[in-house]
């Protein structure tokens, strides 16, 4: 029997030693650097078939690289991808939020007062996770919904997946424009004059694109004894009163108190606005910055300064 090394080691080694640094001294043979090189080879051989053989543990191996979901194909599978984040209660869906924006008595009572809607154009700012859209469309509407937060709008996607939506949702920033002039019917702004840095323009740029305007918003109530006992202690902490702006608005002055988010900027499912604070203004100034806008019909309703979380009212204008 001829001793040496075969061509094959011989290969091996030179492989070994091009691709690690190897201390020839500290190696007893040649045949010991082809048993590094082999036990190398062997374990990336076991870490292949580990990926490819075992479809559990090809899942335990990927599942933190690539995201697949190897569920029984399902449409609530969906609803996964946001566990305790959601808001509201989905119609025919069990687990995801518990509000129920989907049969909310705000958008009962616009529907309402504005009577038929059938192919009327909406254009809905901030829609959350779809719950009025889905009472507009039912109630006939065409609806165009701009959602800024990257999360809401992936949830208003799968509720239109689940619930068989034609509303259209667009991602983006609606302060950075709403369209051309007078090309809606409404503008349903619910939950989200309160979470501008700049509340006025917002009402401003509505005003140039509907002649009727839904809004329902928190405003700022000077009367602390009117606000709910529970969140009394914050006017003034969370809610500047101490830095109160005074803003001329066509030779009126409209009364603006910063908020700040605080905590609530990090809790799951968070749909505030896209800066740390946002500006609330006097409910009386919200309703005369309307009229300078030209809306001379102004219904109030559900005004409720004791809401749990600030003072809150809903209101329809019409020019």
């Amino acid at each position: 029997m001829k001793s040496g090394v075969s061509s094959a080691n011989k290969e091996a080694i030179t492989t070994f030693q091009e691709g690690h640094r190897v201390d020839k001294e500290s190696l007893k043979s040649i045949s010991e650097v082809a048993d590094q090189y082999a036990i190398l080879a062997n374990e990336k051989n076991n870490n292949s078939n580990l990926m490819s053989t075992n479809t559990s543990t090809k899942h335990d191996a990927l599942k933190h690289k690539v995201p697949y979901n190897l569920e029984y194909p399902s449409e609530e599978n969906a609803l996964s991808l946001f566990d305790g984040e959601w808001t509201c209660a989905i119609p025919g869906y069990t687990g995801p939020g518990n509000i129920g924006l989907f049969a909310d008595h705000r958008i009962e009572w616009l529907i309402k007062e504005i009577g038929v809607m059938n192919d009327m154009n909406i254009l809905e700012l901030g829609p959350l996770e779809a719950g009025h859209t889905y009472m507009l469309e039912k109630s006939g509407a065409n609806v165009l919904a701009i959602e800024a937060n990257i999360d809401s709008f992936l949830r208003c996607l799968i509720v239109k997946n689940l619930l068989d939506l034609k509303s259209k949702f667009i991602l983006g920033d609606f302060t950075k424009g709403l369209g051309q002039s007078n090309s809606y019917e409404l503008v349903v702004a619910s939950g989200v004059l309160y979470h501008m840095t700049d509340p006025i323009s917002l009402l401003e740029q509505i005003s140039q694109v509907t002649n009727q305007i839904f809004i329902w918003t928190h405003y700022f109530e000077p009367d602390i004894q009117k606000w709910n006992p529970a969140i009394q202690g914050q006017v003034g902490l969370k809610w500047k009163v101490s830095e109160t702006k005074r803003v001329n608005f066509n030779n009126k002055i409209i009364r603006i108190v910063p908020q700040t988010y605080g905590e609530a900027l990090g809790w799951d499912g968070f749909c505030g606005g896209p800066e740390t604070f946002s500006n609330w203004i006097y409910k009386d100034d919200i309703i005369l910055i309307l009229k300078e806008l030209g809306y001379r019909q102004i219904k109030v309703n559900f005004d409720q300064p004791d809401h749990p979380n600030g003072p809150a009212f809903c209101l329809i204008a019409t020019r």
